[in-house]
């Protein structure tokens, strides 16, 4: 028999609700130089939206500055990161212990066994839907940021 308390009408898409640290979060994505793909626009569009200070760099010229003062790393494992993805998770792990995520819509599962060896917190397929990867990113912000009084 159906629960007639749940109004399943309120669960229609609507923008998912920020928690309230996510408001203050400092992400960095770390990205291909000159790289533009829906996907990307999308994302950072919604982010941009939801509050999140959102910054772009380039996987090879990011500062420590920027990883320090990051609450959250997306990386996307592009083909020219290839050869190097020990190389920069392991520079990104030196600088900071915040999250770090790998978006990828290729790569062996070799590579992601190393990238989750050498400090990636988690692979994350760019073929998932932007909802869901922003309500990823507001878990992981969740259980990281400190709450806010």
């Amino acid at each position: 028999m159906p629960n007639s308390s749940l109004d399943l009408s309120k669960l229609t898409k609507k923008e998912t609700p920020v928690f309230s640290s996510m408001l203050t979060a400092r992400i960095v994505w770390l990205r291909q130089p000159n790289r533009v793909d829906d996907k990307g626009q999308e994302l950072y569009r919604r982010m941009q939206a939801q509050g999140l200070a959102l910054t772009i760099v380039d996987a090879f010229d990011v500062t420590a500055d920027e990883l320090l003062s990051a609450d959250l790393v997306l990386l996307d494992a592009f083909d020219s990161l290839e050869g190097s993805i020990e190389m920069v998770v392991a520079r990104i792990r030196f600088e900071s212990r915040v999250p770090l995520i790998m978006l990828t819509s290729g790569y062996s599962s070799e590579q992601l066994v190393t990238a989750l060896t050498v400090g990636a917190d988690g692979i994350w397929s760019l073929n998932t839907p932007v909802e869901l990867l922003l309500a990823r990113c507001n878990a992981l912000l969740r259980r990281w940021l400190p709450p806010r009084r």
